[in-house]
């Protein structure tokens, strides 16, 4: 716990990226329903220097730019596959009915966004809830096998770098919390990325990074100095929003902080799927087509999101898929039943106006937060689509066409579920490309201070070291909606007694905390209502133990991607030994 602080100055020094050469740079995005990678050796990027890795699978010969996210363990829970390979692998066990002994992992990123305390120890269950593992490993697979599978194609390329050579990017939705992005890094180091190897780029700002650096089709669209616009990130899980100003030596500068939820293209599954549930009068009837039938699930699943990207409201005809034979084993109705018309034998018929209500939810939710935003921050000169889900030509449309957006200009770059991938690598070469944030929380420390009985609750009186102190008091280090540059930095001068013989090989712990509602200058405890501990920054001792008192100061920088810490001793300028630690 800090002793004592106290605001002395707000420089930075360089970002510790920048004394790492970076001959390739490399972009990992672990998507909640695709992943993929791309990287460059160039530093000078033209499009055509971004190189995306072509997958093929699905049980086709089809070249796609992202794999599906799916990953599977061996019976004693050791890596065996992901992506297509665990796709086709599961078909195969089914076939050979080995399945029950293997264990498959999807749609695990969103338990990111919606757990509360993510931690190291965290767990998720698979497919079939049979078991639970950490989290963090479940990632770690998927970081490890695009990475592995970037260093095999690269040598097959003949790209010749040094392990120590590359910068890996990892992507991020910028309405994740800290401590979710502190667990990807975290992630990544298990995945065997060096810590100084790592660096994280908020999903809606790479793709702006590259709308600006490589506009290709977009020269009509002006990205001068005072320009307004926003990214609409539209993904399979979240829709992620920035809004950015073009300052006057070209980079980005946030003028809205990031905003969004989790309203992705799975919103559009689910409510389809409930429909089929309906249809058949069986909830399970899904689950139980990818026990039996894995290969017949995934194409019905893959022509589902053709249908979805495919759907336009300029027809009135009717949405035929082909139905799996193995599907209508597990129908509690007759089919070909005249009462229930949209199944036949074949097919499953969706009336066009119905399959337009799937967006609905969606829809709704991205059309309001656009609206609030644009309440408290006027006009744009355009809104960028990119993701996966922005793919849908109906979705768009629905957006575009809302009364409050007709006199906004939109853009729509061309294949927008790899924009954020290949504007991840930009990112790689230009981390400094966005200059100014805004902070979606009220970040600060836990603190002692000077006991006093007119502000100080009496519950919070101990005694330390021989002195009356307030525990757990909130001390802010940047408010909500607060505007901090790059380079800035709070630094706070702190101490911690370690006179007792028990405490001088103890850690040095500060507990970081975020609030949404504090009120300036009023005294706060993190422990009100509505304050969330983000993890500790641990200082370990010295070989020899601390001294009786360590004086010393701490480095947080806000502006970045993720918060970044520096502490050293305050005479000697010597680093303490850090980490930050999830609780």
């Amino acid at each position: 716990m800090a002793d004592q602080e106290k605001p002395i100055d707000q420089t930075s020094d360089l970002d510790n990226h920048s004394k790492y050469k970076r001959n390739i740079v490399v972009a990992l995005d672990v998507g909640t329903s695709y992943s993929g990678y791309a990287y460059s050796d160039k530093k000078e990027i033209k499009r055509e220097d971004i190189n995306l890795n072509e997958w093929t699978g699905n049980f086709t010969h089809d070249k796609k730019a992202k794999c599906p996210t799916v990953v599977m363990l061996n019976e004693d829970k050791s890596f065996n596959s992901f992506g297509y390979k665990a796709e086709e692998h599961y078909a195969k066990m089914v076939k050979n009915k080995t399945h029950l002994k293997y264990y498959r992992f999807r749609d695990f990123k969103m338990k990111l966004y919606h757990e509360k305390n993510v931690t190291e120890t965290f767990e998720i269950q698979d497919e079939r809830k049979c078991i639970s593992l950490p989290a963090i490993d479940i990632f770690k697979h998927a970081i490890k096998a695009l990475k592995d599978h970037f260093e095999e194609a690269a040598k097959d390329r003949g790209v010749v770098f040094k392990p120590e050579e590359v910068l890996y990017v990892l992507t991020v939705p910028a309405i994740w919390s800290e401590s979710a992005k502190e667990f990807m890094k975290k992630a990544a180091i298990k995945a065997g990325i060096a810590e100084c190897q790592i660096l994280l780029a908020l999903e809606p700002e790479a793709a702006a990074l590259y709308c600006k650096t490589l506009p290709d089709r977009m020269q009509t669209y002006s990205f001068e100095p005072g320009t307004k616009y926003m990214v609409l990130d539209m993904g399979g899980g979240t829709i992620d929003i920035v809004v950015h100003k073009i300052v006057e030596d070209g980079t980005l500068a946030e003028v809205y902080k990031a905003s969004g939820g989790d309203w992705g293209g799975t919103i559009v599954d689910k409510e389809f799927k409930a429909f089929v549930y309906r249809l058949f009068n069986n909830e399970q009837c899904f689950n139980q087509l990818w026990e039996i039938a894995p290969r017949d699930a995934l194409e019905f699943e893959r022509e589902f999101e053709a249908k979805k990207r495919q759907i336009s409201d300029d027809d009135d005809d009717d949405i035929s898929l082909k139905l799996p034979d193995r599907l209508k084993m597990f129908a509690n109705l007759e089919l070909g039943d005249q009462k229930n018309d949209s199944i036949t034998f074949a097919h499953i018929y969706v009336q066009n106006k119905e399959f337009r209500e799937f967006f609905k939810t969606a829809r709704d939710k991205i059309i309001e937060i656009i609206e609030n935003i644009f309440s408290e921050v006027g006009n744009f000169d355009f809104i960028i689509l990119v993701g996966g889900f922005s793919c849908s030509h109906f979705l768009r449309k629905e957006i575009k066409r809302h009364h409050r957006f007709s006199s906004i200009k939109f853009i729509s770059p061309k294949d927008p579920d790899t924009v954020v991938l290949q504007g991840a690598v930009l990112f790689g070469y230009n981390p400094r490309a966005v200059t100014a944030r805004i902070c979606r929380y009220t970040y600060g420390i836990r603190v002692n201070r000077p006991f006093d009985s007119k502000i100080h609750p009496e519950s919070k009186r101990r005694i330390i070291d021989g002195e009356e102190k307030c525990i757990d008091v909130f001390n802010v280090l940047v408010y909500k909606d607060e505007l901090v540059k790059y380079d800035e930095v709070k630094t706070e001068e702190l101490y911690s007694t370690h006179r007792n013989k028990d405490r001088k090989f103890v850690s040095i712990e500060i507990e970081l905390f975020q609030a949404k509602n504090v009120v300036k200058g009023q005294l706060t405890l993190v422990t009100d209502e509505g304050f969330q501990s983000i993890g500790k920054i641990v200082c370990k001792p010295p070989e020899n133990g601390w001294p009786d008192r360590v004086d010393y100061t701490a480095k947080i920088y806000f502006g970045q991607t993720n918060i970044r810490i520096e502490t050293y001793e305050t005479a000697n300028k010597v680093p303490m030994k850090t980490s930050f630690e999830l609780d």
